[in-house]
């Protein structure tokens, strides 16, 4: 007997992080974006931390959540006294 998700059926954190991962590495495939890439990752893994949020996450386009990281990315870098 198989158990229900606790996410009503959304995509779970697992799930979505190889969604998005798949995604960029689609849209920024040059060895020159490795660095992109791995920032980005990193960002989304902080924001999509629990099921719920990639539930949340699942129903929206995957560039709002580039622009978030990055908008994220940026902040920090600044706050931090670094030129992105």
């Amino acid at each position: 007997m198989s158990s229900l998700p606790t996410n009503s059926g959304k995509s779970s954190r697992a799930e979505y992080l190889s969604f998005f991962f798949d995604w960029l590495h689609y849209q920024f495939p040059r060895t020159d974006d490795l660095v992109h890439n791995v920032l980005i990752v990193r960002e989304v893994q902080r924001i999509v931390d629990t099921d719920d949020e990639a539930a949340y996450w699942g129903d929206r386009d995957c560039w709002t959540m580039h622009d978030i990281a990055t908008k994220r990315i940026q902040a920090r870098l600044q706050a931090q006294g670094v030129q992105a």
